[in-house]
C-alpha cells in the first residue's frame, strides 16, 4: 500500500492539536485529535487488510502482529524506561495505583482499563489509554475480518455501520445515568472512530471513490475540515456534549477529509497537507504523542514561568522523539521491512 504523505499531513495536526490540549487551556478542544487519530488509524489497517486478502485470499496474521510489534514495542518501551525514574519520584502522588501494576497495564496494552479502574488516572502514562484502545482493536479485529470474508467474501460494511451506531446510541443513553470518566477510557464506548475508519476501508474496498468527482470529494474534504475547526474550537473533555454528539461527529468528518486524501493524488488540500514540515511531523507523530505527556507533566509540575515551561515542554519532547526515531524506531522499521509486505494492487484498495 503507497504511502500517501498527506495522510501524514493530517496526523501531523491532529497530534499537534493535543500537544497544545496538555499544555495551553485555550486548546481546550485539542483532545478530539486522538480522534482523528482512531479514523486514520483503523482506515489504514483494514485497508491493508482487504488489500492483502484481495491478492493471496489470506492474511497472514502472524506477520502482522510482528510488523505491528515492531512499530509500536521498542518506542514504548524506550518511553518507559526514560520516564519511570519520575513516575516514581516527582511525579508519585499523580500514580494512582501500584507502581509495577501502571507499567504492566501499559506494556500489555490495557492502560484504558486501568483508567477506568481509578476513574481517572495512572499518571505520566495516562495518554497510553488511546494506544492500548489501538492495540485493542488491533488484536481482534483482523481475526474478526479473515472469518467474515472466508463466509462472505466481502468486507462487512453494513455490520460495521451498525456496530457504530450501537456504540454511539449507548454511549448517549448511558451518559444520562453514569457520565463517569470511564465512558471516555473504555474501549465499549470509544472505539467508533476506528470503526468508523475500517468501514470507510471497507466502502472503498470496491470503488475507487464515493464521489462521482474528485471536485465533489474536495468540496466535502474541505466541509469536512470546517467541521473540525468547528468543534475544537468549542469543545469540552468533560461536557456532555462531548460524549452525546461530538466524538462521532469528529469521527464522520475525520473520515470524510481520509477519504479525499486516501482517493485523491492531487488537489489543494492534498497540496497543503503534503508539505514537507507537515509529512515530517506526522512521520514522528507517534513518538511525539508517546513522549510529550509525561514530558509536559513533569516540566509543569515543577512550577516554571510560562514562557520556561512551554520552551522545556518542546525542546524536551523534540529531542526524545528525535533520538527516539533515529536510534530506536528506524532500527525497528528496518527489521519490520525484512518481513513479507503486501504489494500494491495495480488498481484501487480493494477490488477482487
Amino acid at each position: 500500500m503507497s504511502r500517501r504523505p498527506a495522510l501524514d499531513g493530517l496526523r501531523a495536526f491532529a497530534v499537534l492539536a493535543v500537544m497544545a490540549f496538555h499544555t495551553s487551556p485555550a486548546a481546550h478542544g485539542g483532545f478530539l485529535g486522538v480522534d482523528v487519530f482512531f479514523v486514520i488509524s483503523g482506515y489504514l489497517i483494514t485497508a491493508l487488510l482487504l488489500r492483502e486478502w484481495a491478492r493471496t485470499e489470506r492474511i497472514d496474521l502472524k506477520a502482522f502482529y510482528l510488523r505491528r510489534g515492531l512499530r509500536l514495542l521498542p518506542a514504548l518501551l524506550f518511553m518507559l524506561a526514560v520516564t519511570l525514574p519520575f513516575a516514581l519520584t516527582w511525579e508519585q502522588a499523580e500514580l494512582t495505583v501500584n507502581p509495577v501494576a501502571a507499567v504492566a497495564s501499559v506494556l500489555f496494552y490495557v492502560a484504558n482499563w486501568a483508567s477506568v479502574g481509578v476513574d481517572g488516572s495512572i499518571g505520566i502514562w495516562t495518554h497510553t489509554w488511546s494506544l492500548s484502545i489501538e492495540e485493542q482493536f488491533y488484536l481482534i479485529w483482523p481475526a474478526v475480518l479473515i472469518v467474515v470474508l472466508a463466509r462472505r467474501r466481502q468486507p462487512p460494511a453494513r455490520a460495521l455501520a451498525a456496530v457504530v451506531t450501537v456504540i454511539v446510541a449507548a454511549r448517549v443513553i448511558t451518559w444520562h445515568f453514569d457520565g463517569g470518566s470511564w465512558m471516555y477510557y473504555a474501549t465499549t464506548s470509544h472505539c467508533d472512530g476506528l470503526l468508523l475508519g475500517s468501514l470507510l476501508a471497507a466502502l472503498l474496498d470496491r470503488r475507487e471513490t464515493l464521489f462521482s468527482s474528485k471536485g465533489r470529494s474536495e468540496a466535502v474534504a474541505w466541509l469536512g475540515v470546517a467541521g473540525l475547526a468547528a468543534l475544537f474550537a468549542t469543545s469540552y473533555i468533560e461536557a456532555a456534549s462531548t460524549f452525546q454528539w461530538r466524538l462521532p461527529l469528529v469521527a464522520l468528518l475525520s473520515a470524510m477529509v481520509v477519504h479525499h486524501l486516501a482517493t485523491c493524488t492531487d488537489g489543494p488540500m492534498v497540496r497543503l497537507l503534503s508539505l514537507k514540515p507537515l509529512v515530517g511531523i506526522g512521520a514522528v507523530s507517534y513518538g511525539l504523542y508517546l513522549y510529550h505527556y509525561p514530558v509536559f507533566m513533569t516540566v509543569q509540575s515543577r512550577g516554571f514561568s510560562h514562557p520556561v515551561q512551554h520552551l522545556l515542554e518542546v525542546s524536551l519532547t523534540i529531542g526524545l522523539t528525535g533520538f527516539s526515531w533515529y536510534l530506536v524506531e528506524k532500527p525497528a522499521l528496518r527489521l519490520k521491512e525484512r518481513l513479507p509486505q503486501v504489494k500494491p494492487l495495480p488498481a484501487h484498495a480493494g477490488g477482487q
